[in-house]
């Protein structure tokens, strides 16, 4: 997706308005309006790298998210398994079998982890 396209929808799911956005924007400094952040989401300009860092900081959003180089949004949403599984996929020196083993094996790994911060 586009930068564009990934500010729409970390907008959405703050559940704001691209107005709201442009108000919440113009309070940290970055007068813009919402035709402005219109502009940004259809794709016919972009926002300066210190904009950008207000949007990720206004939408929770990572950084590589928004630029469109991860499809993590956030540190909370950042799933180990499966971006194992994304790494085992793209080799293909790995026979289906070993994948499916080393995914088990660091399943367990991460089950263990888990279970001993639980008891700390």
């Amino acid at each position: 997706m586009s930068l564009g396209d990934n500010i729409r929808t970390a907008r959405i799911q703050k559940k704001l308005q691209q107005k709201e956005l442009a108000e919440l924007l113009s309070s940290k400094g970055e007068v813009v309006g919402n035709t402005t952040i219109s502009n940004w989401e259809n794709g016919t300009s972009k926002p300066d790298p210190d904009t950008i860092a207000l949007l990720c900081e206004i939408l929770d959003v990572d950084a590589n998210y928004l630029l469109g180089f991860s499809n993590i949004k956030s540190d909370s949403d950042f799933d180990f398994m499966s971006q194992y599984k994304a790494l085992f996929d793209k080799d293909e020196r790995l026979t289906e079998n070993q994948k499916k083993f080393f995914m088990n094996f660091l399943e367990e790994r991460h089950k263990e982890i888990d279970k001993k911060l639980g008891e700390d």
